[in-house]
């Protein structure tokens, strides 16, 4: 069974009838791929005038999870979402502290040593 879908002016087209083999053309060059991945290639060619092929956009999909952390210190979460050392963070009263952790748990301790003297 053949199906046509128009989006933002372009036709795309399954005649196959498989769910992920869909196919249109942009500036004259045939894509095909997943329907998402072609309206997401419609989408940079209408928005920024640049073509990215369909393959680009599963191959984005698929890139592994990083090897994020976090650890509790002192009722502060400290966190590293890329797995690297020196990496770590932590959003203090608005402020955003970046460094090692050994560095991170020092500076937490003197602002919670001078909260407790101002007291």
């Amino acid at each position: 069974m053949k199906k046509r879908i128009f989006h933002r002016g372009y036709t795309i087209e399954n005649t196959t009838g498989v769910t992920n083999e869909w196919k249109s053309a942009i500036k004259g060059n045939p894509i095909s791929g997943t329907l998402t991945e072609i309206k997401k290639s419609v989408d940079w060619w209408l928005d920024m005038s640049t073509f990215i092929h369909p393959q680009k956009f599963s191959s984005q999909s698929s890139k592994p999870v990083s090897n994020g952390s976090s650890e509790n210190y002192r009722g502060f979460i400290i966190r590293n979402d890329t797995g690297k050392p020196n990496e770590w963070y932590l959003l203090l009263r608005g402020q955003l502290l970046k460094g090692n952790a050994t560095s991170i748990k020092q500076y937490l301790d003197k602002v919670i040593e001078k909260q407790s003297n101002a007291q």
